[in-house]
């Protein structure tokens, strides 16, 4: 994607909450996530130690996998922007999988 992403740029499209269990793996590392926010352009990861703002990462989280790059990050969270545009059928299956977690009552 030849855009030039800054920290002052809005999200295109609305994230929806949820609670996904995954991995994000990055130079050599991988680390627990657990996806809080959701949207076909982006997300917000809780995980420790993630890599620096501009740093690519591969996220899979349930029957999704894809590169992201992360956009800003915190001690404990950080925002991710998948290089890809995650597919309706691919967000949906993601967000069932979320609704069970909350029912079973994993993580929150």
């Amino acid at each position: 994607m030849g855009e030039s992403h800054s920290t002052t740029c809005r999200r295109a499209a609305e994230r929806e909450a949820v609670t996904l269990a995954g991995s994000a793996y990055g130079l050599g590392r991988s680390r627990s996530i657990i996806v809080s926010d959701l949207s076909a352009g982006g997300a917000r990861l809780d995980a420790r130690d993630m890599p620096a703002p501009g740093d690519d990462v591969l996220v899979v989280v349930g029957p999704f996998d894809g590169l992201a790059t992360v956009v800003w990050r915190s001690d404990d969270k950080c925002g991710i922007q998948f290089d890809d545009v995650v597919a309706d059928e691919t967000l949906g299956r993601m967000k069932r999988e979320a609704k069970w977690m909350s029912v079973a009552g994993w993580y929150r």
